[in-house]
């Protein structure tokens, strides 16, 4: 292999790696987020601080890297950067995490995974995805989602022929409560997918991602802050050592799991869409059952084992059809360059 073909091998694995390691952080954030909150650390308090932190290095990569390719900013970007925070931060983060004071954690892992089928009929909707029914194509990224989100059920509600869904459900307080629960979830569910469709349009007539995720984070920021205020006691805002473990889940999560995941997601949407990040949603579930396998001393059923392998198989076939509309567009756009006139009108 020579080193023209290897530099595009490279660059062309580059989302399918930076999406993977982005589910495996969040996968190993949440726990964290679990053991942090078991002290009796508001969750809430702890995504103010992080997206604080977030902020502030997004600010500074963005004055770095995109001090001269900066598109003049105006106070449409200004107000899409404002609704982009609104969407991820306030009303998904937010949203989800006061969820669990409600419900238990398999009703917010049930919604997560079901982002990338939710995104790809919005993305059906606004005209950024073509599905032909009967096309090759087109039915694998139709059954690589029904296998996903399968393969995402199979690992949340399913432990195996002797253990019952029923087993696995905490329901926390009142039926009323788990309503209420319930729609945060959907409402951080529909607001994540809006933001996933929404970027892709915004990163075309403003094609600096880390500027952008970096207004879009400090808004995000200042509107989750106010309603953090609203909701918590003063006093909950002084945070215990406990080791080090919170500085340790701030840290983790303000650079990597927010910060530069926010940035990864927006880049990968305008480098392979937003279905294609979608689809990586249900690793999620994945990498945080091996994740409790290996370190927490979990067990492995059945119904986990099968769950994931139908998640990368679903994974894979909408990888699969996705590779494959792009490189059609390329045989298109080659044959477009090769015909079209040497000189141009």
């Amino acid at each position: 292999m020579d080193r023209t073909r290897l530099l595009w091998v490279l660059e062309e694995s580059k989302p399918y790696l930076f999406l993977s390691l982005n589910e495996l952080c969040l996968a190993i954030f949440m726990i964290l987020i679990e053991s942090v909150t078991s002290t009796g650390i508001s969750a809430l308090v702890i995504v103010v601080y992080e997206h604080i932190i977030a902020t502030i290095v997004l600010a500074l990569l963005a004055f770095f890297f995109e001090k001269n390719k900066r598109p003049p900013l105006s106070f449409k970007i200004v107000c899409y950067a404002f609704l982009l925070g609104l969407l991820q931060i306030t009303l998904c983060q937010m949203l989800m995490t006061l969820s669990l004071q409600f419900v238990a954690s398999t009703y917010q892992s049930v919604g997560l995974n079901l982002v990338p089928s939710v995104v790809f009929i919005m993305a059906l909707m606004f005209g950024q995805e073509n599905l032909r029914c009967w096309n090759v194509n087109g039915q694998a990224k139709i059954w690589g989602l029904l296998l996903s989100a399968a393969g995402a059920l199979a690992l949340v509600l399913w432990k195996g022929p002797v253990v019952l869904t029923s087993m696995l459900f905490n329901i926390k307080g009142t039926s009323d409560s788990v309503v209420l629960g319930s729609v945060m979830i959907v409402v951080g569910v529909l607001a994540t997918s809006f933001w996933n469709i929404l970027v892709g349009r915004v990163i075309q007539f403003y094609p600096a991602e880390l500027s952008l995720t970096a207004m879009m984070s400090l808004f995000g920021t200042i509107q989750t802050a106010i309603v953090t205020a609203f909701v918590i006691s003063w006093s909950s805002w002084n945070l215990k050592w406990e080791g080090g473990l919170v500085l340790i889940t701030i840290l983790l999560g303000g650079v990597l799991v927010t910060g530069l995941s926010y940035y990864v997601m927006t880049w990968s949407i305008k480098k392979k869409g937003s279905v294609f990040t979608a689809a990586f949603n249900p690793l999620l579930v994945v990498f945080s059952f091996l994740l409790q396998i290996f370190f927490l001393g979990n067990s492995a059923h059945l119904g986990s084992i099968i769950g994931g392998v139908l998640v990368i198989l679903g994974l894979y076939l909408i990888l699969w059809a996705k590779a494959n509309d792009m490189e059609k567009e390329r045989i298109v756009a080659d044959d477009d360059s090769i015909y079209s006139p040497l000189v141009q009108p």
